[in-house]
């Protein structure tokens, strides 16, 4: 006498022997979830040498805009120098042939009109303008009785240059202060 519930159900093991559809379906979702979790690791790595890439290209494209703004104040402040010769050799042409004059002034426009191409700006303060210690070197002060002239630029001895917002040279001026 036998029982028909005792009966043992024998699940086939399938042609490929790999055990029955369950224990099938588990191993491929096992594989799966590795296959994610790899996919998550690859694409995190992905993301993060991009975000690398992206931040070293600006970190050099910063530095070579700052080397070069560097070489361009050296370079700026180099002719600076030759700029006031010039200047200077043109108030001294006043006695000089017309020839002289035009062509010391010819050349001088020419020089601040390539320093202008390359972002260097020549720049002169007004008299009566306030005293800036950023955009002024004092060469000299004044007495005034004015208190309205305090800390004021009363002469202009040499102008300054820009370059962007950076100050290659101040203007050398004469400032005046108050004094009762």
């Amino acid at each position: 006498m036998s029982d028909t519930n005792d009966d043992v159900i024998l699940e086939p093991e399938s042609e490929d022997g790999l055990g029955t559809d369950d224990q099938k379906l588990k191993k491929l979702r096992k594989e799966r979830d590795e296959a994610r979790k790899e996919r998550d690791e690859y694409l995190t790595g992905w993301q993060r040498s991009k975000a690398d890439y992206v931040n070293l290209q600006k970190r050099m494209r910063e530095s070579g805009e700052s080397a070069s703004q560097a070489g361009i104040m050296g370079l700026g402040s180099s002719i600076v120098s030759v700029f006031d010769s010039l200047e200077a050799a043109q108030n001294s042409a006043q006695g000089a042939s017309e020839g002289v004059r035009v062509g010391i002034e010819q050349v001088t426009k020419q020089l601040e009109s390539a320093l202008k191409e390359h972002g260097i700006v020549r720049y002169t303060p007004s008299v009566g303008e306030q005293f800036d210690p950023e955009m002024h070197e004092p060469m000299q002060t004044l007495e005034t009785s004015d208190e309205n002239e305090d800390n004021t630029v009363a002469e202009v001895c040499q102008s300054g240059y820009t370059y962007k917002d950076m100050v290659i040279r101040p203007a050398r001026v004469i400032v005046k202060r108050f004094s009762n």
